[in-house]
């Protein structure tokens, strides 16, 4: 045994050896000849090419390969005859690297197991004309002919570091793939080849069509593949597998018909738990982009089946397939949480019109979702146009208000208490945020048993109810009832174009208003005359996160224009009472503007117009007013007096009718700002008295003791006041009284400053009431003593009546003319 084990090792000894003096010698040979086999070498080559070949050298590679013969070709370029135009080669390589079967040499049949590209680009180029630089690879005719080789069984090929570029100019697709690494290797047999590769590809651009951009794009590609060609139906199956796209699994399968012309295929892939946004980075930008308003957080499961032909601007059939629970979906509509559907993707909604953008849709099936605390539901959602998508949906949805606080800002002016709400819309409108195609809102809102605060004019509200109707661009307000403190409104109402206008242009919209009601009380209302404050979240608000539409409802509210057309049963503010009120009134976002006001007052009627422009704690106003026939004591009672301290409302009696043209400032707390008034006041007070006014009862001290000046009356006063921050100028005017007669002229200070002159004639009115001519009646009146006093303001502010009389204010005196 040891003799037969020693014969045996000594006999694998020499075969080794004889190997490697075999492999040393041809080493040895190919070196020593390389200049003359590079120069057959490539001169054969070219002679089967319809090109240039160049190779740089050539050396054996032992260690590479051994026990097998391995030729490394270095710096090898194939450039076709226009290379000089275009400037890509179709080969440009630093190596290549064939490794022989060393046995297959002694049988004069070379078997190349293996052959390695590495490091450099291969470029298939095609010009705008169709010309190619892959037709060096055809040889001439006569070439091809002549040659009697026989082709060489090629097992593996390997690729390292190689660029790969198809730039097809005439069909718009651009490929560039930068392939680390790839192993490919052939099995063949009678009938079938079976080809696997295991590869690690960077795609830079995959283009089918360079106008809409591309697939995958510098994504890192794991491509482990098996395909298997049968040579008799000439179809190629790819049996289902998985390849990875950045790391992540995706299975496909298909297959491809080669026996038909143009080839026709199919292709299914499935991608179970991706992320929504990154599977949109795997897609051309025009339709990626769309996709990146919509982010769902949670990952969801696709599937996409293919089918088309392979020829020049041809479009598969394209459709997908996906289903998420429990995701959260995040739009420029807002946060959709608890979010469940199915989803299809068609590229051809009309048979027979294209796989086009313009002709595919994605549907929604079966949606329910909690948007920011609101739940919703909706059947069937249409996306139609993909070129510019078009979103419908029919939403149903039942909730209580007070979700609808968690769905608003942090400062959102409304804060709910209380009630319910049923909506039922369809809606129609661009999915696209920078789209400005017209939305349409149709359906029904129900608002019962509501109840609020809005926080801008800290006003409270209760027992709302409201019908909000949506037709379309506009929205009907109908059936509106709300209840405050001590008052109530019935409403109605319309907001036209309010989906054009909501986002884009808020200041122009135009809110109508027919408001009617019993009682108001203005009182309720004063906050209207201060800025509008921005409401304080709590703590639970701090944390939620807010939907575009409601960041924009507070932006709407404050610049939006509002027109009431008003009519009140009765009207309270502060001491004004006001009954059968009828108003038109403009709101902007900075003016208050009274238009067409009437009311009945005091048993007499007025008429009002004006405005407010609201400019912070100070309010600038302008009111012209119309007065008839008011009870005077009762208008003074209303408007406190006008800010007079002598004259009060239980001094007068009598009908007042005036006409007011006035202007000043008034504060957020309802009252006038101190001297800011200014105007004219042209008033006729008729069947008048003044009871117990303290002047007259001083001039009475004077002269009159004996004709009880403590109540006087009068039959017709009439002048115009002049107004000017804290005076009223008084011209010259008589008060024809019953008991005295008083020639008035001066400024009466309404915080100091008063200077009245006074000429009271002795003679008693008494002795002509006989006489009818008013001239003639006036100047007896003057007969005899007149008593010149003056009204002064003291230092203490109260009004005084001194004796004498001066032009310019300066007392000269005092003293009793006789005239």
């Amino acid at each position: 045994m040891r003799k037969w084990l020693r014969m045996i090792l000594l006999g694998c000894g020499i075969m080794i050896a004889l190997v490697v003096l075999l492999f040393l010698g041809m080493t040895w040979y190919i070196h020593a000849n390389k200049t003359e086999f590079l120069k057959q070498l490539t001169a054969q080559l070219n002679d089967r090419l319809n090109g240039k070949l160049t190779i740089q050298d050539i050396e054996p590679s032992m260690l590479k390969s051994f026990p097998n013969v391995s030729i490394a070709l270095k710096k090898v370029v194939l450039q076709d005859s226009l290379w000089q135009q275009h400037r890509h080669a179709l080969v440009d390589v630093d190596y290549i690297f064939v490794r022989v079967n060393t046995l297959s040499l002694l049988r004069r049949h070379v078997e190349v197991n293996e052959v390695t590209l590495q490091d450099g680009t291969l470029f298939l180029y095609t010009d705008s004309t169709g010309y190619s630089n892959t037709y060096v690879l055809q040889g001439t005719g006569d070439k091809r002919k002549a040659s009697n080789h026989k082709d060489a069984n090629i097992r593996q090929l390997l690729f390292r570091n190689i660029n790969f570029v198809i730039d097809n100019r005439q069909k718009f697709k651009l490929f560039q793939l930068t392939i680390n690494r790839l192993d490919g290797k052939v099995k063949a047999s009678d009938s079938t080849i079976q080809v696997t590769v295991l590869s690690n590809i960077l795609s830079k651009n995959f283009e089918f069509n360079t106008l809409k951009g591309s697939y995958l794009k510098d994504k890192l590609l794991q491509l482990n593949l098996s395909v298997i060609f049968n040579k008799r139906t000439k179809i190629m199956m790819v049996p289902p597998q998985e390849i990875r796209i950045d790391d992540h699994p995706v299975q496909i399968t298909g297959q491809f018909g080669f026996g038909e012309k143009p080839p026709p295929f199919q292709l299914k892939i499935n991608a179970n738990q991706v992320l929504l946004n990154d599977a949109a980075t795997w897609l051309p930008p025009n339709i990626s982009t769309k996709l990146n308003s919509i982010t769902l957080s949670e990952p969801l499961d696709a599937e996409a089946d293919l089918a088309g032909h392979m020829k020049f601007r041809d479009t598969p059939d394209v459709r997908v397939t996906w289903k998420t629970t429990g995701n959260v979906l995040v739009t420029t509509m807002g946060e959709w949480t608890n979010c469940n559907f199915t989803g299809r993707f068609n590229n051809e909604v009309l048979p027979g019109r294209g796989h086009t953008d313009e002709n595919s849709a994605v549907t929604i099936f079966g949606l329910s979702a909690n948007l920011s605390g609101v739940p919703l539901k909706a059947d069937t959602i249409r996306v139609v146009n993909l070129k510019q998508p078009l979103l419908r949906g029919h939403f149903r949805s039942a909730f209580p208000l007070t979700t609808l606080n968690s769905a608003t800002p942090d400062d959102a002016p409304i804060l709910f208490k209380d009630g319910h709400a049923d909506a039922d819309l369809f809606y129609t409108g661009p999915l696209l945020k920078d789209d400005n195609t017209a939305s349409s809102l149709q359906g029904v809102v129900q608002i019962q048993k509501g109840a609020f605060s809005y926080l801008p004019r800290s006003l409270d509200f209760h027992d709302a109810s409201a019908t909000l109707r949506f037709t379309g661009q506009d929205l009907l307000l109908e059936n509106i009832r709300i209840q405050s403190a001590k008052s109530s409104l019935q409403m109605n109402g319309a907001i036209k174009n309010l989906l054009n206008l909501y986002f884009t242009t808020p200041e122009k919209i135009a809110i109508t208003w027919n408001i009617r009601s019993p009682l108001v009380d203005l009182n309720e209302f004063k906050s209207f005359l201060s800025p509008r404050r921005k409401a304080k979240p709590s703590r639970s608000q701090q944390k939620v996160r807010m939907g575009r539409v409601s960041q924009q409802l507070d932006v709407v509210l404050a610049s939006s224009n509002v027109n009431m057309q008003v009519a009140l049963d009765k009207v309270i503010y502060q001491r004004f009472t006001a009954q059968q009120v009828k108003a038109v009134v403009d709101l902007t976002n900075t003016d208050i503007l009274l238009k067409q006001i009437a009311l009945q007052h005091a048993g007499g009627n007025m008429q009002m117009a004006g405005n407010v422009h609201q400019e912070g704690n100070n309010n600038y106003f302008q009111i012209n007013a119309t007065v008839n026939n008011v009870h005077i004591n009762q208008l003074f009672y209303a408007f406190n007096n006008f800010g007079l301290d002598g004259l009060t409302a239980e001094n007068l009696k009598g009908n007042v009718s005036a006409k007011v043209n006035l202007k000043g400032n008034i504060l957020d707390n309802g009252t006038l700002a101190k001297r800011s008034l200014s105007g004219a006041v042209n008033f006729n007070l008729r069947n008048g008295a003044l009871v117990n006014f303290g002047p007259l009862a001083d001039i009475g001290n004077f002269a009159f003791r004996k004709r009880h000046l403590d109540s006087i009356t009068f039959e017709n006063l009439s002048n115009t006041f002049q107004i000017a921050g804290n005076k009223i100028m008084i011209p010259p005017m008589r008060i024809a009284s019953s008991a005295v007669n008083i020639d008035v002229q001066g400024v009466y200070g309404l915080d100091g400053g008063t200077n009245i002159n006074l000429d009271v004639p002795l003679r008693n009115p008494a002795k002509d009431t006989d006489i009818t001519d008013k001239e003639e009646k006036r100047k007896r009146s003057r007969r005899g003593i007149i008593l010149h006093l003056r009204a002064v303001s003291e230092k203490d502010g109260k009004v005084k009546i001194k004796l004498g009389k001066g032009d310019d204010g300066r007392d000269d005196g005092g003293k009793i003319v006789d005239e």
